[in-house]
């Protein structure tokens, strides 16, 4: 999953930026690996980016990709689990027998069996939890006990029920995780909820010695400490910065050169950047209310969706494929970002000071946006309808409150800016991320 692949790579040069001497490999599934590189002689060959990292592959048992239509879900987890501590653990032997020793292993969540890896070879582990700490937190207390309290908010006619959750802020269920309200095995994401729950199953049996959270301690402060079994530690925002080279995004590139000359051609915080992701396509309703919600503001946008033809002109804005979201939070003319609020591309807009719409649509989304309305006061949330879709007029309410001229836009940008420097600061030198981020390297 590229929301998975990115902020794993990136902490992998972030780690090797902070100690020099240290040696750091990524290890994703070959089918990832492979279409990361495309041109290696083989699929499962080994690859060194610019930074410096050692690409290294290990086999889930899904080489050309996994595909449920295909394949079907009722046994990728005990496939991938088994094929992957076995070749996992391979790459591991591999790097040692050539001098190059695993002295620590750091796993996204997907993977909870590398741990098992980790301890078979006498190697501690640490879990990189690359969503918000709030999460975690809920997490945590849906699988010790409160179950029950958390399925309950969601089947109640009340409005806006509240949850309340030790060591956690009161959270409306339009708040928690997505995931936390499937009740039934039927449900399409499934899958994901019984992910977590082996997920937190081995962090009981096999507790690392610290969870990596990409976040800063100025957003959660109380959420860092929301669980006191585990020591959860802030080394985020973990995001690219302008000067890092090369790609190994999973999905075709369009060129940059034509929308950022376009960017280019408008007005400073005139443009509206809309993207939602790249798990989920768009359905075809959501598609047709976004397009004229963005027509009727008036102003300029740029659209990627993955149904893009790249460079598809509309009548105020430009739909591309794919585009380098970095560079487009960066341009002056971007003014305002309507995001799924997936944790990469809404900690990518608060590093670059740029206000959203939040558009949550599942996992850790709606948690995320309440940090970035809420917490943050950088965002204001568009309201779904029974269907789930946001329709053309709350979208253009939603753009007009961020980019209009009146005091709650003058306060959200305020917000934006001030967040940005928090942001920023945490992961310059001798910021509360850089700093935990270079203990946690000195230890190895």
């Amino acid at each position: 999953m590229q929301g998975h692949i990115n902020p794993a790579r990136r902490l992998a040069a972030r780690v090797l930026s902070s100690t020099p001497t240290a040696r750091v490999t990524f290890s994703t599934a070959v089918a990832g690996h492979r279409l990361m590189f495309p041109s290696l002689p083989a699929p499962d060959a080994e690859a060194v980016d610019d930074a410096g990292v050692l690409y290294a592959p290990y086999s889930d048992g899904f080489d050309d990709g996994f595909d449920p239509a295909v394949h079907g879900t009722a046994n990728y987890k005990a496939r991938s689990r088994d094929v992957g501590r076995d070749t996992l653990s391979a790459v591991v032997a591999g790097l040692s027998a050539r001098g190059r020793p695993v002295t620590c292993m750091v796993y996204a969540f997907l993977v909870p069996w590398a741990a098992s890896v980790a301890s078979a070879h006498g190697v501690p582990a640490a879990l990189y939890w690359i969503q918000p700490a709030a999460v975690f937190a809920v997490y945590y207390r849906y699988f010790h006990g409160h179950d029950k309290i958390i399925a309950s908010s969601f089947a109640t006619d009340t409005a806006a029920p509240v949850v309340e959750l030790p060591g956690l802020p009161p959270l409306k269920s339009s708040d928690l995780p997505s995931v936390v309200s499937i009740t039934s095995p039927d449900h399409p994401h499934y899958l994901m909820l019984d992910m977590m729950r082996d997920l937190f199953a081995a962090l009981d049996e096999d507790k690392p010695d610290k969870v990596l959270v990409n976040t800063f301690d100025a957003l959660e402060p109380d959420e860092l400490h929301a669980i006191p079994q585990f020591e959860l530690v802030a080394v985020g925002p973990v995001v690219p910065d302008e000067a890092s080279t090369g790609s190994t995004d999973l999905f075709r590139r369009d060129d940059a050169t034509a929308y950022m000359e376009w960017l280019d051609t408008k007005p400073a915080r005139s443009v509206v950047y809309v993207s939602f992701g790249t798990v989920f396509p768009m359905g075809k309703r959501q598609e047709e209310e976004t397009r004229r919600g963005l027509e009727a503001t008036g102003r300029p946008y740029l659209w990627v969706g993955r149904k893009g033809t790249g460079g598809e002109q509309h009548v105020n804005g430009v739909v591309v494929e794919w585009c380098d979201q970095v560079k487009v939070l960066s341009h002056p003319a971007v003014g305002c970002f309507i995001t799924h609020c997936g944790w990469n591309s809404t900690l990518e807009s608060v590093t670059r000071g740029v206000p959203m719409v939040a558009v949550p649509q599942w996992t850790d989304q709606p948690t995320v946006a309440w940090l970035a309305e809420a917490r943050m006061g950088v965002a204001v949330r568009a309201k779904a309808d029974g269907e789930g879709v946001v329709d053309q007029g709350e979208l253009r309410r939603c753009v007009d409150t961020v980019m209009g001229d009146g005091e709650a836009a003058s306060g959200i940008r305020a917000q934006a800016d001030s967040w940005m420097e928090r942001a920023n600061e945490a992961i310059a030198g001798g910021g509360t991320s850089e700093t935990n981020l270079r203990a946690f390297a000195s230890e190895l």
